[in-house]
């Protein structure tokens, strides 16, 4: 009977810790750290995360897309390589979120809620772009059986050289913008074709380069640069920007007008020049109809190169993909691997770390393709013959890098803290400088946060950094008496490490409303 009991208890206890499991005290914060960036009420996920009735409506979504590592959407084997700004929930955040589910997903105590970041519909980056162009309104053609291939050349208007630090493509109709491709034509002479349905950009190596690309919930482009080290790309008078936009099969008659915008660097700010091509290619190449077939291509570097992303890209019957180096020495450096392959979620992974890829290396890449019943993507029912083409239905074997030329030292440079202070979740400040007062601000040292309470509550302030990332709570659901309440941040994170210099955000919950503003730490003397 005693036994009994005991078990019991165990049995009891670990119920009743499992229903403790709240919105607000577990899984808000959760949600914030790995899917508000996308899922918010102008990003580009079909509903929001950011507050408990969304997240209880959706919760029957959720649970499978957590369960089966659909969401976040993260394709790239991080056991394999690790990369800058990795999407993946570890497992105590996965079970928390699906044990939530599992319970009814309860709310808890309102008040105990988070701050959570503030989302607007102005694009990732915060700051003031140097430049903007926005394409005309155009309205897509594609059919049931055709994609609709346009691209429009956009001249600068610039008048001297100038070096980019960053561009973001904002698409004005996220439903419809599948992807886009940005090119630089120093010529200024590629045409806008909006006509053939089928263009893919430019191929001329000699008067255009490839800058990169937007893939939905990718992150903009942002090169690395701090300090005296600053990787870019001069942008010379009388070249035009190509925008190569792709608009799928069931967007026809849907209108768009996307723009992008250019961040620069000061003009006396020396950089280092990086290029972006398609160094792994293969056109040649059929997948027969009922067959899981290969495909691959190799280049030999002559010089040392340092890597900084790369991107493979297939179409529907993509299963795998990787890409590696094999040195002079016979070492091997993975550089990406995609189990399982997904058309919908493609984007230029920054390495975590720089890769250097010494001299008389070679570049290998690899893939399978899925060209059965067996593979529900396929576009042909039954399966058909499929080669190398433009449309989504053709296939493609590209892998892009993003590179320059090494420099010692190059492969401890660490990605995250190079772009840490461009990198920018967009926050609406609802600063009421009458409550919250930040002093000194611009900051190197310490700073003071200030705001009043009309009584005694709960409140909560939370330091955010620019990527949506939690850096450390100040106040967390303590109760403040009425008056003032006055608060130090030293620029530390919740480990005691010092936050590198750059933007970052107070989010503050007092007397149930919510308050954000910027904050910029500066490097100390």
């Amino acid at each position: 009977m005693k036994k009994y009991y005991t078990l019991l208890i165990i049995i009891s206890s670990t119920f009743f810790a499992k229903a403790q499991l709240t919105w607000s005290d577990d899984v808000a914060e959760v949600f914030y750290q790995n899917c508000t960036y996308c899922h918010n009420p102008s990003g580009i996920a079909p509903f929001s995360l950011v507050n408990y009735q969304d997240a209880y409506d959706f919760r029957l979504s959720i649970s499978p897309a957590v369960a089966n590592g659909i969401m976040p959407p993260w394709k790239a084997d991080s056991s394999y390589q690790r990369y800058s700004h990795e999407r993946i929930l570890s497992a105590t955040e996965k079970s928390t979120i699906l044990d939530w589910i599992a319970q009814g997903a309860p709310e808890g105590n309102a008040s105990n809620t988070p701050p959570p970041p503030v989302y607007n519909n102005e694009g990732f980056l915060t700051q003031t772009p140097d430049l903007e162009l926005q394409l005309p309104t155009y309205t897509s053609t594609a059919t049931a059986i055709h994609d609709d291939y346009v691209c429009f050349a956009v001249p600068t208007g610039l008048l001297t050289n100038k070096k980019i630090r960053a561009f973001e493509v904002i698409p004005g109709n996220t439903s419809i913008v599948h992807h886009a491709l940005v090119y630089v034509d120093k010529s200024g002479t590629y045409p806008t074709d909006t006509t053939s349905g089928d263009c893919n950009g430019p191929s001329d190596e000699n008067t255009t380069d490839l800058l990169g690309g937007y893939t939905p919930g990718a992150l903009p482009t942002v090169f690395p640069g701090q300090g005296n080290v600053n990787f870019g790309y001069t942008i010379e008078p009388g070249a035009n920007i190509v925008l190569a936009m792709h608009y799928p099969e069931g967007s026809a008659g849907l209108k768009d007008s996307t723009k992008i915008r250019f961040f620069f660097y000061d003009d006396a700010v020396s950089i280092r020049e990086v290029k972006s091509a398609p160094v792994l290619q293969n056109w040649n190449f059929t997948i027969p109809a009922d067959s899981i077939s290969p495909v691959s291509d190799t280049y030999d570097l002559p010089i040392d190169v340092s890597l900084l992303s790369v991107f493979p890209h297939m179409h529907l019957l993509g299963k795998t993909i990787e890409s590696f180096a094999t040195t002079p020495t016979n070492d091997t450096i993975p550089l990406v691997r995609i189990n399982h392959w997904d058309f919908d979620w493609q984007e230029f992974l920054f390495f975590e770390y720089i890769k250097k890829i010494p001299a008389n290396s070679t570049l290998y890449g690899n893939a399978t393709y899925d060209n059965t019943t067996n593979n529900h993507h396929n576009p042909n029912n039954p399966p058909a013959d499929v080669s190398a083409g433009l449309n989504t239905s053709d296939e493609m074997f590209l892998i892009y890098f993003h590179f320059s030329f090494y420099q010692s030292g190059d492969e401890n440079l660490n990605l995250d803290s190079l772009t840490q202070e461009f990198y920018a979740v967009q926050v609406e400040e609802y600063n009421k400088e009458s409550e919250i007062k930040v002093y000194p601000n611009p900051f190197a040292g310490n700073t003071t946060i200030e705001f009043s309470a009309n009584k005694t509550t709960t409140a909560s302030v939370y330091i955010y950094d620019i990527s949506g990332r939690l850096v450390t709570k100040l106040l967390d659901k303590e109760q403040v008496s009425k008056g003032i309440t006055s608060l130090t941040w030293n620029g530390n994170n919740s480990k005691g490490a010092k936050a590198p210099a750059g933007i970052y955000f107070y989010s503050i919950l007092k007397d149930g409303e919510y308050f954000s503003g910027k904050i910029m730490k500066t490097q100390a003397n």
